[in-house]
């Protein structure tokens, strides 16, 4: 069996399946609006490049966020998160996960352009050679196998 990664704010328990859409509510709300315009402008751009080039995708607002690896998961637990957050062993109950590049991802305040490019690469599937810097996007069901790491006491 394949093993896949989460990585949360919240703790979840042993069994729980997995919520799908967090990210995208988030984005679309009016405070990302009104404070993370760079972020929310991207998403978008990102959404509807997915619709043009691959809708049978999981949408970057609709999905579970998963890593492949256990040596990603940990690397993004500790930069993204500053080891504040909980990770995750999980196990896909059902879907295929879409597997695109974390790297093109990194455009925001940046030309309309630009963005649109990361997008149509993202989606095609183009990744560094020997990446590490992947991710999983999942349309199904994912439920938690166990906790992994919870977030530091040291900081």
């Amino acid at each position: 069996m394949e093993r896949f990664y989460h990585i949360s704010r919240r703790e979840i328990s042993k069994g729980a399946t997995l919520t799908q859409s967090i990210y995208g509510e988030r984005i679309i709300d009016q405070s990302t609006v009104d404070h993370n315009y760079n972020l929310y402008i991207k998403e978008k751009v990102f959404e509807e490049v997915r619709r043009n080039i691959k809708p049978d995708a999981p949408s970057r607002l609709n999905c579970v966020f998963l890593y492949s690896s256990l040596e990603i998961a940990r690397f993004y637990w500790a930069k993204e998160h500053h080891y504040q957050a909980y990770l995750y062993e999980v196990e896909i109950q059902r879907g295929t996960p879409f597997i695109a590049e974390m790297d093109l991802l990194h455009c925001n305040g940046r030309r309309y352009t630009l963005i649109k490019t990361n997008a149509e690469k993202y989606w095609s599937g183009v990744f560094h050679e020997n990446s590490c810097t992947v991710e999983c996007l999942l349309d199904g069901k994912a439920t938690v196998k166990s906790l992994i790491e919870g977030p530091s006491r040291v900081w």
